[in-house]
C-alpha cells in the first residue's frame, strides 16, 4: 500500500467515532452523608447494580480512588472503568476505556435539605465502525440513560431497605 493509502486508511479509522453524552439523575430520600458510603464502595456494585449489566470487580475495591470494574451488558459491549477522582462526599471521576469506548463518567451528590439529588454524567468516544453505524440510527446516549436509570433505581431502592432496616433496629 502506498504511503498516501495507508494515511487516507489511517485518517478513516480516525474517524470511526461517534459521541456518547447523557446525564441521569434521581433524588432520594436521605442526605448525602447516608448516599455516599454505597456509592463509594465501588467493589461493592456487583451486589446491587442490575444483573443485565455485568459488572464485575477487576481491582482495588477498599478504597474508590483506583477501583476498576469492568461491564459486560447483556447484549452490548463490554468496557472498563477506574476511579481517577474522588471528592467526599460529592463526586467520583470514573474513566472509561478499554473495549470500543474511551471519556468520563461522573457521579455526583447534590444535598437537597434532608434529601439527595445523585446525578450520573457520561461524556464519552466510541469507537469502530459498528458503533459509529447503529450511532447514526441509534441515540447511544438513551440507550445508556436507560441502564443507568436501573442503576439509580436499583441504588434507591438498596437505601431504602437499609433506612427500613435501620428504623426496625431502633
Amino acid at each position: 500500500m502506498s504511503d498516501s493509502g495507508y494515511l487516507h486508511e489511517r485518517s478513516i479509522k480516525t474517524r470511526a467515532t461517534t459521541p456518547i453524552r447523557a446525564t441521569d439523575e434521581i433524588v432520594i430520600g436521605l442526605p448525602a452523608t447516608k448516599v455516599w458510603p454505597l456509592l463509594a464502595d465501588v467493589g461493592g456494585y456487583p451486589r446491587w447494580w442490575p444483573k443485565h449489566l455485568g459488572i464485575r470487580l477487576l481491582s482495588g475495591g477498599e478504597e474508590p480512588l483506583g477501583t476498576e470494574v469492568e461491564v459486560r451488558p447483556s447484549g452490548g459491549r463490554h468496557f472498563r472503568c477506574r476511579v481517577e477522582a474522588v471528592d467526599v462526599p460529592k463526586r467520583i471521576r470514573l474513566r472509561y476505556y478499554g473495549g470500543f469506548i474511551d471519556g468520563y463518567g461522573e457521579w455526583r451528590l447534590e444535598p437537597l435539605g434532608d434529601k439527595t439529588r445523585v446525578i450520573y454524567r457520561l461524556e464519552a468516544q466510541a469507537h469502530g465502525w459498528l458503533v459509529v453505524l447503529l450511532g447514526k440510527v441509534l441515540d447511544l446516549g438513551r440507550l445508556h440513560s436507560r441502564s443507568m436509570r436501573d442503576v439509580l433505581q436499583d441504588l434507591k431502592q438498596v437505601l431504602d431497605q437499609e433506612q427500613r432496616l435501620r428504623t426496625q433496629v431502633q
